[in-house]
């Protein structure tokens, strides 16, 4: 089955479909092309494929297309080989995985391709393939135009989360862990699956997609000073150090927020769950189409 959501990357898709269904039908015997309508298309057909015993799943789309589809897939808790076509701004999978990043690069190099095992994640009763996030930047970015997405790609986010650093403010945190729980006062709490954040991968960067592990990154109160000094460091592509972020390897771990004031997340670049999280990793759940 072919899932394509046709509004994504200024609905570039109309000018990939036909090239994508024609290489499809080449590694296929039937291809089934379906274009999502509205929010929730793409995780009820990407369900309904795996359980009834589709070879593949394949999208083209965002990253919400892409979430999307991930949640349909756990959802069925099937085996079925998946590959994707990203369309959207950041595409941090894609850039996990050696993906091309052009639409038609990435279509052209399916007659080449394997599957790899990858992890995914549950956090609640939903799915995530990259990350979660809460604090003042997830807020923030969250509110980033598609007119500055389409003339700043993903330094858009950069810019608008940098921006809402500035305000220095900070929430609470309960952090729960096998071996314990612990308090922390953080502008921006993280949990990834790969070493690719906002197509920078300085965050986590030993973070593999198969290494069976939720990357939490728990990121330090600092002054407009420290902010200044890392903003270079960073763009560099320099690992964050121990003095701006806490970095733990975790299997699963539970997120309360301290105190009544409300606090949103942010999933895989869209609306995530409410507090408190559950988060737990599920290992080498997908097999993921990617370049030979």
């Amino acid at each position: 089955m072919l899932i394509i959501n046709p509004t994504a990357g200024r609905e570039r898709a109309k000018y990939h479909k036909e090239n994508l269904r024609r290489q499809l039908e080449n590694m296929f015997d039937d291809v089934e092309l379906r274009e999502t309508e509205k929010a929730g298309d793409a995780t009820l057909w990407a369900k309904e494929a795996a359980l009834i015993g589709f070879d593949a799943v394949f999208s083209m789309g965002g990253d919400g297309t892409l979430n999307e589809t991930i949640n349909g897939l756990a959802q069925a808790n099937k085996p079925i080989d998946f590959g994707f076509i990203p369309l959207g701004t950041i595409n941090d999978l894609a850039r996990a995985l050696n993906i091309p990043l052009h639409p038609e690069v990435a279509i052209d190099m399916l007659p080449r391709c394997k599957t790899v095992k990858v992890d995914i994640a549950k956090a609640n009763d939903r799915y995530f393939i990259n990350t979660i996030a809460t604090g003042i930047m997830p807020e923030a970015v969250g509110h980033v135009s598609i007119e500055q997405k389409t003339r700043l790609g993903p330094l858009a986010y950069f810019l608008t989360g940098i921006k809402a650093m500035q305000a220095h403010e900070t929430s609470l945190f309960k952090i729960t862990t096998p071996e314990g729980s612990s308090i922390y006062r953080s502008p921006l709490i993280v949990a990834m699956l790969t070493n690719s954040v906002g197509s920078f991968r300085n965050l986590a960067p030993q973070a593999r997609v198969d290494d069976g592990k939720i990357w939490l990154g728990i990121f330090k109160d600092f002054n407009y000073l420290d902010l200044l000094k890392v903003i270079p460091e960073f763009l560099s592509g320099q690992p964050l150090t121990s003095e701006l972020m806490t970095l733990k390897a975790l299997e699963e771990v539970r997120i309360e927020l301290v105190g009544d004031h409300p606090l949103s997340t942010n999933m895989d670049g869209d609306s995530g769950p409410a507090f408190p999280l559950d988060i737990k990793v599920l290992p080498s759940f997908l097999s993921v189409y990617v370049p030979e």
